[in-house]
């Protein structure tokens, strides 16, 4: 910064702004390996600083801040990419980044639609998505070895900071996995990857949110990305009574604050049930 000549407050308030997102990094995030962080953990950040009142252009440095220490790291040959390229910059007067919960009849349709549409293998990613709630790095390296059929369970996934984690899914979403594997084996498809490009490669973190955005147009949901998949599966289970250990267990949190600060929203309507009980 100070070769690119910018001012001594332009340096402090670029330092404060990465010092900030280390921060955010490690009390919400597992402490990751910064060469591990996905653009979704970006925008979990950036909705952060929305909802502890960051201006649009305050959020716009930040991002500056963090796409400068990329760029740097690029250079340095630490890391491949810049994750920042991969969001879009707020701006003036529009929402920096939206957090989508599909609504019930929302998934209902989802559902529905990716039946009808055919593609067997972007319904498994839809459905198994919101099912696992897992997140879109741990989608795209799951192997067929290590789908437990049975009972139900992804074993070993590689998750944040090295944690090694399973997935759970239902009946439904079995159902589906072994029809896709049905469908491999007829094309004598040997790729051990779940999910897989036309080129019969594994499918990157890209690639799966280019599909995710597609089941969003498909359902008139354009703002829907990866991470939302997570914030609708937490939403849903909490709206069918699941209790919050239950669900920050599944969405493998350390602490339920967070789960209740990010990924589950109140239900107004029964708030307000509950509420009218106490009429003053």
């Amino acid at each position: 910064m100070t070769i690119r000549e910018l001012s001594p407050k332009s340096i402090y308030q670029y330092k404060r702004d990465i010092m900030q997102w280390f921060a955010y990094l490690a009390e919400n995030q597992f402490n990751p390996v910064i060469t591990d962080v996905k653009e979704d953990d970006i925008e979990e950040f950036i909705f952060w600083c929305k909802e502890n009142g960051n201006n649009t252009e305050r959020i716009k440095r930040r991002m500056s801040a963090i796409s400068a220490f990329y760029l740097f790291l690029r250079r340095k040959k630490l890391c491949a990419e810049n994750p920042c390229e991969f969001i879009l910059r707020p701006k003036k007067g529009l929402p920096v980044v939206v957090q989508t919960f599909l609504t019930e009849e929302q998934y209902n349709r989802m559902k529905n639609v990716l039946k009808e549409n055919g593609d067997l293998q972007l319904e498994v990613y839809g459905r198994l998505s919101i099912d696992t709630m897992a997140r879109v790095n741990a989608i795209s390296n799951i192997k067929w070895e290590q789908i437990d059929f049975e009972g139900r369970t992804i074993n070993d996934v590689l998750e944040k900071e090295g944690y090694i984690v399973t997935l759970y899914f239902s009946e439904e979403v079995k159902e589906l996995l072994l029809e896709l594997k049905k469908q491999r084996d007829e094309q004598q498809i040997e790729c051990p990857y779940l999910f897989i490009t036309s080129q019969k490669t594994q499918a990157s973190v890209q690639t799966l949110t280019e599909w995710c955005k597609k089941i969003g147009r498909m359902i008139g949901v354009d703002t829907l990305h990866p991470h939302d998949f997570r914030h609708s599966g937490s939403q849903l289970m909490s709206l069918k009574g699941a209790p919050i250990e239950l669900i920050s267990e599944l969405l493998h949190h350390m602490s339920t604050d967070t789960t209740r600060q990010f990924y589950l929203r109140s239900d107004k309507a029964q708030i307000l049930k509950q509420k009218e009980l106490y009429q003053i």
